[in-house]
């Protein structure tokens, strides 16, 4: 259990999961059926966007831009502001990292979204 509380928020997960859920048998037993299958799958596909955007902002994807010379500056100087590529090349090579947000964001997002689609079947 420890190990999962430090990769997911545990309480907030089962939390929207038991929304779901609730949202789920209400669409069962014929409240509005398509409306709330197409809310579970709207709130669904947030949630994941919500990971994607955790995602790329890890992803370090401005590092290493190229700097022109500015106006008046000398050779010496622009060789010592310049960017070391290899220092660059190690920190865009590092593996893609997920959040505890965005982890739990997709299971929240991926629960709506099975849900939803169970309830149009």
């Amino acid at each position: 259990m420890e190990k999962l509380q430090h990769h997911y928020y545990v309480k907030t997960v089962a939390f929207f999961q038991f929304i779901g859920l609730l949202c789920f048998f209400l669409g069962i037993l014929g409240f509005k059926r398509l409306q709330i299958a197409d809310g579970l799958f709207m709130v669904g596909l947030l949630g994941i966007c919500c990971t994607v955007v955790d995602i790329l902002l890890g992803a370090h994807l401005l590092a290493g831009w190229f700097r022109w010379r500015r106006k008046g500056e000398t050779d010496a100087e622009y060789q010592a502001a310049k960017i070391d590529p290899h220092q660059v090349g190690r920190l865009k090579d590092k593996p893609l990292r997920f959040s505890r947000l965005g982890k739990s964001c997709l299971s929240v997002g991926l629960g709506y979204i099975v849900f939803s689609i169970l309830l149009t079947w």
